[in-house]
């Protein structure tokens, strides 16, 4: 695929909700601030049209649990399973694209339009997929989002003029995007056990192709998180692992403890169920179509056959593969160890009831507390992000890029890599308090004076300032410009 000299705009993790009369889904909502964050580019545009890459999880398609309206049009001819009116629709492409509109139509206008003026003006957008919106996979899917963007047209463009310029300048590379000599970008879900898919170009259940094969991670939302109707919103993005949700609502909502742990047995039986090994033929099949689009992106991308085939080969494999590693990602074995102790000094007690029986219990809280301390270091594992760390330095010295840019874990940083490489994380657009900024990686400049910089925007004053420190630097265009008057 030739990629034309453009300027760079890189986002990530924007997780967009309905719901914006709801007070905590209102965190979700920075439509403002995302318009501005295009509008002052759009005004700050040099001879080079802009590309705005949105490294994936968009769209936050787990969270809608409401049942649909029975007359809904989107839907014509579809029926709910049982479970679906309780944890909400599936990931079936008619019902993907009815959440797809019940999000955006409803909640986020503002951006619609904001994309809509950056397309119409001659930028282009590139998306990238995540683990939370997944459900762009289907083509329908894919559509629907270019068709809402075309809708959203700004006054002085017709629609069927934005509507061609959407069909020639927004476009779903899936997977990774790649700039020859100059950045790789993927949201890196794929090197998150806890996140990945085992065939990310073709993410269906081998026995049930019409729905995507969830990651344990979205199933604990699914059958856990969504249920608790209690956290709010910066919570949900931002609070790591369900133990560490259970002691967010041990800590101020004890009351509902019991329901919590009645919740949490529910959701492991349920992910328990889905380890089943998948049938060998309708695998067989699902692998060699994905295998076939990663072959694909040897093509669009111009690289050198097996390339893409190599970075498929880094991708972790999914918790779901492995049984006893759901067992433990779920706690099983921990929650079993605390009640075997729990029952071995009651028999010690009931038997012993003198000082002995004293004795044991001191012993089985001493032993329970060492078995909550090691759950907690093993949770704390499941975020660290030291694996996109290496993970960037492969792919930068396979790609030979001086930039590879990572989302997904919400910490945004710059780290240096080796051959004077640079590993990139943009974080997320999802608040974490009143003072919080959104991030981005831009890139400008002409030739050996072309350069990235990690900024943020700050909603405030409605312009970039450097991310961390004030020395980290300026506008990559006014930096470009400097250089440029200096030659």
């Amino acid at each position: 695929m030739h990629t034309d000299a453009r300027d760079i705009l890189i986002v990530s993790d924007l997780h967009l909700r309905g719901g914006f009369e709801n007070r905590t889904e209102r965190l979700y909502h920075f439509d403002e601030e995302f318009a501005d964050f295009l509008r002052y580019y759009r005004m700050h545009a040099s001879a080079r049209p802009w590309r705005l890459v949105i490294g994936g999880d968009l769209i936050e398609f787990l969270y809608i649990t409401d049942p649909p309206a029975a007359t809904d049009p989107l839907l014509r001819g579809v029926s709910l399973r049982a479970s679906e009116y309780r944890y909400g629709a599936g990931t079936e492409a008619q019902k993907a694209r009815w959440k797809l509109d019940t999000i955006l139509r409803s909640s986020h206008p503002q951006l619609l339009l904001a994309l809509a003026r950056f397309v119409a003006e001659g930028n282009d957008i590139v998306l990238l997929r995540g683990n939370h919106d997944a459900e762009m996979f289907w083509p329908e899917v894919q559509e629907h989002f270019k068709r809402l963007i075309a809708e959203h047209h700004p006054v002085d463009v017709g629609y069927m003029a934005m509507k061609a310029a959407v069909a020639e300048r927004v476009r779903f590379a899936e997977w990774f995007w790649y700039e020859p000599g100059l950045l790789y970008a993927e949201h890196a879900c794929q090197y998150d056990p806890f996140c990945s898919f085992e065939h990310f170009l073709n993410p269906v259940v081998p026995a049930v192709p019409t729905q995507i094969e969830m990651s344990i991670a979205e199933l604990a939302i699914r059958y856990f998180t969504n249920q608790m109707k209690v956290m709010n919103a910066m919570a949900a993005e931002n609070i790591k692992s369900v133990s560490e949700y259970i002691a967010w609502v041990v800590r101020d909502n004890p009351a509902i403890l019991p329901r919590t742990l009645r919740l949490y047995g529910t959701m492991v039986w349920r992910i328990l169920e889905k380890t089943r090994a998948p049938d060998p033929a309708a695998e067989l099949a699902v692998r060699a179509e994905h295998a076939r689009r990663v072959a694909g992106f040897d093509v669009r991308f111009g690289l050198a056959p097996g390339t893409a085939a190599a970075v498929d080969a880094l991708h972790a494999t999914p918790v779901m593969r492995k049984p006893i590693a759901t067992a433990r990602f779920l706690a099983v074995d921990l929650f079993a160890a605390g009640g075997l102790v729990a029952l071995v000094a009651a028999v010690i007690l009931i038997a012993y009831p003198a000082r002995l029986g004293l004795l044991s219990v001191v012993a089985a809280l001493a032993a329970i507390g060492l078995i909550i301390y090691v759950g907690a270091l093993r949770f704390r594992r499941v975020t660290e992000a030291a694996a996109l760390h290496a993970t960037a330095e492969r792919l930068a010295r396979l790609f030979r890029v001086p930039y590879v840019v990572f989302g997904h874990s919400h910490n945004a940083g710059v780290w240096p890599l080796p051959d004077d490489a640079t590993y990139v994380n943009v974080g997320t657009w999802v608040p974490e308090g009143e003072d919080s900024y959104f991030v981005y990686f831009a890139v400008a400049g002409e030739g050996d004076e072309r350069a990235g910089r990690l900024w943020r925007w700050n909603k405030r004053q409605c312009e970039p300032e450097p991310f961390g420190t004030p020395s980290a630097g300026a506008d990559p265009r006014t930096v470009a410009a400097r250089q440029s008057a200096h030659a």
